[in-house]
């Protein structure tokens, strides 16, 4: 009895062991390329799937996007200036058939279609163009990358410029150069608030000139000021007459007429 027992919890438990081997859980992301004897049968759909084992062998691809950075190539731009950039590329296995079939490393191909699309565009423009049209080169960059990939069944999402590096000479030069510029357009602004002042104070002078009880005003206003500063600065009042050269007292001073 405890030999027939015995058996019968063996079979059932081979029994478990095959029909587990016999289904084979695809997740949600995942595409499971089936080849049956060597031979491509297609791409298994998330879910519980049946596979002949021995015979079936499952290649999983994972279907979310993926990311696969490119080392900093140096590029030498149209003008024949040298740039060391860094980028990363954004894709998505669209057929994992084609990509398991087509390709014998998709990822490591990947980053090798990206090095050579990177070249070629950023040496096709200047560098003032790669450096203030980021987004438009890197746009290039992943339509050229993108059609090199998709006989692979690999959509490239996104390629992102993460760094580009100039040499020092250059950084430089390119910083002196916006120093310039920057003083540049300080001096012309100095110079039309200098143009405007003078104007205000010329237009102020006709203004005195024409009524001088305003120069008095200015004065109270001067010293009203001075006063709220809470300083110790003596400040002494003459009148106009006084220091006008040509019929004041001063005037008939240095003229000798005074005694």
């Amino acid at each position: 009895m405890a030999a027939t027992f015995f058996a019968m919890m063996v079979l059932t438990f081979a029994l478990i062991l095959m029909i587990g081997s016999f289904l084979k859980i695809i997740r949600q992301w995942e595409g499971a390329v089936v080849f049956r004897l060597g031979v491509y049968k297609g791409v298994l759909k998330p879910g519980i799937r049946f596979v002949i084992p021995v015979f079936d062998r499952l290649v999983r691809w994972d279907l979310r996007m993926l990311t696969n950075d490119v080392p900093g190539q140096s590029v030498v731009t149209k003008d024949n200036i040298s740039l060391s950039i860094d980028a990363v590329v954004f894709y998505r296995v669209r057929d994992p058939g084609d990509a398991v079939n087509k390709v014998t490393n998709a990822r490591a191909s990947i980053g090798m279609a990206a090095m050579g699309a990177l070249r070629d565009v950023v040496g096709s423009v200047p560098l003032d163009t790669a450096l203030q049209e980021r987004e438009e080169v890197a746009e290039r960059i992943r339509s050229n990358l993108d059609d090199a990939t998709d006989p692979w069944g690999i959509h490239v999402l996104h390629v992102e410029l993460t760094d580009m590096q100039l040499p020092h000479d250059l950084t430089r030069a390119m910083a002196k150069e916006a120093e310039a510029d920057r003083e540049a357009r300080a001096r012309v602004i100095k110079a039309g608030a200098e143009r405007e002042a003078a104007s205000k104070l010329a237009e102020a002078q006709e203004l005195f000139a024409r009524f001088p009880a305003l120069m008095e005003l200015r004065r109270l206003q001067v010293l009203s000021e001075v006063g709220a500063e809470n300083n110790a600065t003596r400040i002494m009042m003459l009148p106009d007459t006084i220091l006008d050269f040509s019929s004041g007292p001063l005037g008939e001073f240095l003229k000798g007429g005074g005694k």
